[in-house]
């Protein structure tokens, strides 16, 4: 029987102009799925957001989605492994000036 996929609440700073985010929380990946799940709780920057799965070294493991405040976007081309725990790496866009603090949950496959 295979693991049901879950959510991770993941709280992050994130730079001015696209530069960085700090780790959250990680998400075990349960399945094979080629998709990972984002969605935004607190997201307080007017430019919007964008995020991708990463692995503990901070390589992406999805393309970049946009992140949407109470809306759940899905991110291709998940190549993580199963049973391994990924990261989520929010973006601010690169012409915002400020600095934030995001909170999101998330799941390294499809939710």
């Amino acid at each position: 029987m295979a693991s049901a996929a879950y959510w991770t609440v993941s709280s992050e700073s994130v730079s001015e102009r696209g530069r960085w985010s700090s780790y959250g929380s990680a998400n075990v990946k349960q399945s094979n799925s080629n998709s990972a799940s984002f969605n935004g709780d607190v997201l307080p920057n007017s430019f919007g957001y964008n995020v991708r799965l990463i692995n503990g070294n901070a390589a992406g493991r999805s393309n970049y989605v946009g992140l949407v405040k109470d809306t759940t976007t899905h991110a291709g081309n998940n190549t993580g492994k199963r049973n391994y725990y990924y990261y989520a790496d929010v973006r601010s866009q690169t012409y915002e000036p400020h600095s934030s603090y995001v909170k999101l949950h998330f799941s390294s496959d499809y939710k």
